[in-house]
Order: structure tokens, then C-alpha cells, then sequence
């Protein structure tokens, strides 16, 4: 009962966001018929484009349109790449959900034992410092605190990778399995015959080794591929080496 409530509660809510979405859609300015045609279009081609989109139709008309296509899951084209927004939130999630799950074991593996410390002694400079942190982490944005750990950990102390994306450009991604990296190269590692491994063994060794031949530390800092490319193949000979003695 109570989860129909909530459900029925939440109907007006879902309904609102529709109706705003859709409004914000058609009262921004520019032409979505113009930026999908190119600044080289024809007046006919940009008007072709808006009849398929359904731009040219009227309001009421585009907005059961738009409920239809929201009910069969089309939402709709991103203005960015051309693609179907369904399309580009399949291909994004594993990363969001890598991301979101590492995040999630990081900061309760941080946080219980803390909260029990401060718990177990109130008024200490433990329970203060927990105060100090948790007050920080709730007040401040995520993009401010993003950039600062961005800053220590990358810029000052050289400690984690550079902020370039999901993988580093001088790697490859493993061969997909579930999309997620950590998981897709754990499963292309083979006990017998760990080639993907000692491949990229082999990479971050050759381009570390180029970075340090030719860059001339251009960052003036600790942060180079070599680095950060002999870490990984630390790692990699410690992976081989475990599923080879399983």
C-alpha cells in the first residue's frame, strides 16, 4: 500500500518534468533543424530535416508525438554526435557504473571506520576531524572537490593518472565482456597464455620510455607516462603471476 502511494505520488511529479522538458525543448533558441543540417545547408535540406523531426507541425501535435515516443523509449537524437540519446546512455553507463561503484567502496570503506572511531570517542580530535571532513564533503560542490583532488593527487604528488578519460591514451581497451574495464581485464587474462597482459606490459614500457626520451618532463612535474607506465606493468606481473600460481 505504502508503495502505491508513493508511486501515485510521484505521477504528477514524472508528468511535470515531461511537460518542462518538452517546452524547454521548443523555447530555446536556435534551430535544432539548423545545427542537424550544417552551416553549408540548403533552405530546402533544412526544411526536409525539420519535416522529419516534426518541427514543422503543431504544438499539441508534437507533444503526443513526443508522449508516444517516450512510451516505445525513444528519447529522441542527441544535438552532440547525432545519435540516439537511448543509444548513448547504453554506451556511457558501464563507465558511470564503474566509476559509481568504485566510489561507493572507496568512501564506505573510509567512512565506517571513522564514523566507529568517532563514535567510540566523542569529542576527540578524531570526531572533530570527521565533523570537519563530512561538513566539507556536504557543502562543497563535486566539481570544486573533483578539481582539488585532480590537483593533489595528479599535479602536486603524481600519484594518480592523468585526468584524460576513462583510459590513457597510450592503452587500448580490453575485449568486451560486461563494458566494465576492471572486470573485461581481469577476464582476458588467461592463466596459461596471458598475451593481452604482456602486451600491454610491452606498451607501457615503450611509450614510457619514449616520454622519457622526448617530452624532457614537459609537465615540470613527477607525473610522466613512464611513471605512471612502469606501475602498470608492476601490477600486470603481480595479475600473471597470481593466476598462474591458481
Amino acid at each position: 500500500m505504502i508503495v502505491l502511494r508513493r508511486l501515485a505520488t510521484a505521477l504528477p511529479v514524472v508528468a511535470g518534468v515531461i511537460v518542462v522538458t518538452f517546452l524547454l525543448t521548443r523555447a530555446l533558441p536556435g534551430d535544432p533543424a539548423v545545427y542537424f543540417a550544417g552551416q553549408a545547408a540548403t533552405p530546402q535540406a533544412i526544411e526536409e530535416i525539420r519535416h522529419q523531426l516534426g518541427f514543422d507541425r503543431s504544438l499539441p501535435v508534437q507533444f503526443l508525438d513526443y508522449l508516444e515516443r517516450l512510451a516505445h523509449g525513444d528519447l529522441g537524437t542527441s544535438l552532440t554526435t547525432g545519435q540516439p540519446v537511448l543509444t548513448e546512455l547504453l554506451t556511457r553507463l558501464p563507465a558511470s557504473a564503474e566509476l559509481m561503484l568504485l566510489a561507493l567502496f572507496l568512501s564506505v570503506g573510509i567512512a565506517v571506520p571513522l564514523g566507529i572511531t568517532a563514535a567510540m570517542r566523542p569529542g576527540s580530535p578524531v570526531d572533530h576531524a570527521c565533523r570537519i571532513v563530512t561538513t566539507a564533503g556536504v557543502s562543497l560542490p563535486t566539481f570544486f572537490t573533483g578539481l582539488l583532488l585532480v590537483y593533489v593527487f595528479y599535479y602536486l604528488l603524481g600519484m594518480a593518472p592523468p585526468p584524460l578519460g576513462r583510459l590513457d591514451v597510450f592503452f587500448s581497451a580490453p575485449p568486451p565482456h560486461s563494458g566494465l574495464y576492471l572486470i573485461d581485464s581481469l577476464l582476458a587474462v588467461e592463466p596459461d597464455n596471458p598475451v593481452y597482459l604482456r602486451q600491454k606490459m610491452s606498451e607501457a614500457n615503450y611509450f614510457g620510455q619514449v616520454y622519457d626520451d622526448e617530452s624532457g618532463n614537459s609537465l615540470n612535474k613527477p607525473v610522466e607516462a613512464a611513471a605512471a607506465g612502469r606501475r602498470y606493468v608492476a601490477l600486470a606481473e603481480r595479475m600473471v603471476h597470481v593466476r598462474q600460481s591458481v
